[in-house]
């Protein structure tokens, strides 16, 4: 901005000049600007104001840095405390979850034994892997796609042996069926294998006669006990595992076993059968022992007894791995889980430690002094200039309609121009 020569004013005083926008497209009012400025009537002073306000220019960008240093490492310093917060407290989650399951971890050298932790559970898990346990011998289908899940007797797992052998010899003339997904996928093994491979498509179920998984057994009615059994019966269904694809396998054997039923005996099939048949219909039952008692009441002959073992052939329904090791499996993840918390930990106290230091180092005081010294500095500038410290109109100047100068009797420039239109 610059003043005419002889410009009116009283000297060292400072001025506003205040910009109000009158825009009639936008809807909302946009606040008032304000432009501070010194007025001086002496050539000599007016130097030495420029020369100050110069300096004063020079302080305020100098200051400008110094605040924005410290305030970037107050943000990061602000950042730095949260995670570790964060990282304490998913530490401290961690460590419960591993007292419940009796791992306590040392206040100190914990990094030695939580490696020395993890390589012992590993090295139990890795010997119940290698205990032997029944498994299926049948060879699998190639799954050459998606759409193919497998031989029936590869997706399911039995733990206990003497069920295993009964449902296994129960299901034995599906054991070698490969279940796909589709049709399309069924008619394709079907051409590969001239037909002589079995092969059941889950698009082509009727699933609305599947049995309820939740369903009780049958001599509950209504939340009622009609009798008290013996021999612990149970759906055959429930003592099936499945390693995958859980929704389709529960399809499968939903419609293979139906609401089958095992028992301890002979004995106890025979007493269940003829209790349930007196409130409803009983499914097929099938003991430990290698019994049958089909849905329409007959047992015994050699069509309804399981062979020994052995004589299966390897069509059995493979075991499990043990729930020990399933344990351990969990516990290891939640160790590894553990260890990888307290590094994180560890890691981020370590860099807020360092920003710590850094901020106490011997440069960033002397930064911090010169910032303070600056402030003083500019202040004292200020005072000598005159200048008030705010750089926005206040609000009694803002809401004011006129300026105001004193012993001025040039008219302002907004009069000027209001003029001028009147007078065209």
């Amino acid at each position: 901005m610059l003043l005419a020569e002889n410009s009116p004013g009283r000297d060292s005083t400072e001025y506003f000049i205040i910009f109000e926008p009158r825009l009639s497209t936008l809807s909302s009012t946009l606040e008032s600007y304000s432009l501070p400025f010194m007025f001086y009537n002496d050539v000599k002073k007016q130097q030495q104001m420029a020369a100050l306000t110069k300096e004063k220019d020079e302080l305020s960008k100098s200051i400008t840095m110094y605040r924005s240093l410290f305030d970037a490492n107050k943000q990061l310093l602000d950042e730095m405390k949260c995670q570790a917060e964060e990282a304490k407290f998913k530490e401290t989650q961690l460590r419960n979850e591993l007292k419940a399951h009796n791992i306590d971890i040392p206040a100190t050298q914990q990094i030695p034994h939580i490696e020395a932790l993890l390589e012992k559970k590993i090295a139990e898990q890795n010997e119940l892997k290698k205990r032997p346990r029944r498994l299926c011998t049948l060879p699998n289908y190639t799954k050459r796609s998606g759409d193919i899940l497998g031989k029936i007797a590869h997706l399911a797992q039995i733990e206990d042996d003497r069920a295993a052998m009964v449902i296994s010899w129960h299901l034995a003339s599906d054991m070698d069926c490969v279940v796909t997904l589709t049709t399309d996928a069924a008619r394709c093994i079907y051409d590969e294998t001239q037909g002589r491979q079995q092969v059941l498509p889950l698009d082509s179920i009727y699933r609305k006669t599947l049995p309820d998984w939740k369903r009780p057994l049958p001599h509950f009615r209504n939340g009622k006990l009609h009798f008290k059994p013996f021999g612990d019966p149970v759906f055959a269904r429930d003592l099936l595992t499945f390693p995958d694809n859980i929704e389709h396998c529960e399809t499968v054997f939903g419609m293979l076993l139906g609401d089958t039923i095992i028992l301890d005996n002979l004995d106890a099939a025979n007493h269940y059968r003829k209790e349930v048949v007196k409130i409803t219909h009983c499914p097929t039952l099938l003991t430990r022992d290698g019994d049958r008692i089909r849905s329409n009441g007959k047992f015994g002959g050699l069509q309804n007894k399981a062979p020994p073992m052995d004589k299966l052939r390897g069509m059995v329904f493979g075991a499990p791995v043990p729930k020990q090791c399933v344990d351990l499996g969990k516990q290891i993840d939640l160790i590894q889980q553990y260890r990888n918390a307290l590094c994180k930990l560890n890691s981020v106290r370590a860099d807020l430690d360092h920003q710590l230091q850094y901020l106490h180092t011997p440069d960033m005081k002397r930064k911090k002094q010169e910032l303070d010294e600056q402030e003083k500095s500019l202040k004292r500038i200020e005072q000598k200039l005159g200048m008030t410290p705010m750089r926005r109109c206040s609000d009694s100047l803002c809401l004011s309609p006129k300026i105001e100068v004193t012993e001025c009797p040039i008219p302002t420039k907004r009069m000027r121009r209001e003029s001028i239109r009147q007078n065209r």
